[in-house]
């Protein structure tokens, strides 16, 4: 069941959500702003899942400790299971990794009577088979919370929820994402494969400081559209081009890219991977030095299986 709930996203400023598990994409300094309005306004429990453990403790001291002083009735051995911790039980809290600590974090929560919780950056820095883990557990947290995630990464928060905001210091909006009415005006498939067909290549004119800045495509990662502009990822360095991405789009599809997402276009050459969250929820590995996962819209996958030949 679906409650709506009020959020601060400043001390005097409030927004209404109508979904149980929902994600805001903005800046540290505003998730900050977030966690601690809500912490002094509002009913709502909020995580960084980096909070400190008893170093000491092993990982299931620690889950025997939580069950007792939550009074949850539940099998310490399925916990492990469930969480992909029975592998590192045994390990001392001080000797876990980033991935096994954000798990245990996790497990807290589930075992917490919290009704309401706002969790930071549940996703950064972690290994993608925790990612998947994770994705899973914030769904299942949501049949019976409000669970709100922070993050400053679009890709990830469209991985968790398609209820996203995007929150800067002008604007809390909703970001747009694929719809069945964009699907079906998708090429058919003879000229889709005409579309992924690399031809020849040539210069992307940007302007950066006030210079003309001119971008080989086959160094371009991938393209990204937000607030109506399109931002350029070659490697570590980002460009903003002054147009939208359906502009943009007519230019760059002939030379080995891809649409894969109404948000989102990709160099083909780029991809190492495709993922599977769930049944509607694909992922783009790119094989860049921020090893980059973008979103992959359910019926886009076929196209990008059938170029690959993937059967």
């Amino acid at each position: 069941m679906v409650n709506n709930v009020k959020l601060f996203i400043s001390p005097n400023k409030t927004v209404e959500l109508k979904a149980n598990l929902t994600t805001i994409i903005t800046e540290n300094e505003f998730q900050d702003t977030i966690i601690n309005s809500n912490h002094e306004n509002n009913n709502f429990k909020t995580y960084t899942l980096t909070e400190p453990l008893p170093e000491r403790m092993t990982v299931i001291e620690v889950i025997k400790f939580w069950c007792k002083w939550y009074d949850a009735d539940i099998n310490q051995e399925t916990i492990l299971y469930k969480f992909n911790l029975n592998i590192s039980n045994r390990k001392k809290i001080k000797k876990l990794t980033i991935s096994e600590l954000k798990l245990l974090h996790i497990v807290k929560l589930m075992l917490m009577p919290e009704s309401r919780i706002i969790i930071k950056e549940p996703l950064q820095n972690i290994t993608i088979e925790t990612k998947h883990t994770i994705i899973n557990l914030l769904n299942e947290l949501s049949h019976y919370n409000t669970i709100i995630t922070l993050t400053n990464h679009t890709e990830e928060a469209l991985l968790v929820s398609k209820y996203c905001y995007r929150l800067n210091k002008n604007s809390f909006k909703p970001v747009e994402l694929s719809n069945d009415e964009y699907e079906d005006d998708a090429s058919p498939q003879t000229e889709t494969q005409n579309h992924l067909s690399r031809q020849q290549i040539r210069r992307l004119t940007v302007k950066t400081n006030e210079k003309v800045m001119f971008l080989d495509p086959i160094d371009i990662d991938y393209l990204e559209g937000q607030d109506g502009k399109v931002m350029i990822h070659v490697g570590d360095e980002q460009y903003i081009h002054d147009t939208t991405l359906q502009n943009i789009e007519k230019l760059i599809i002939p030379y080995g890219f891809y649409r894969c997402h109404r948000s989102y276009i990709i160099n083909l050459q780029k991809v190492s991977e495709i993922i599977s969250w769930s049944k509607n929820s694909y992922s783009i590995r790119l094989n860049t030095s921020k090893d980059t996962l973008i979103p992959l819209s359910r019926q886009k996958a076929s196209d990008i299986e059938q170029f690959f030949n993937i059967h």
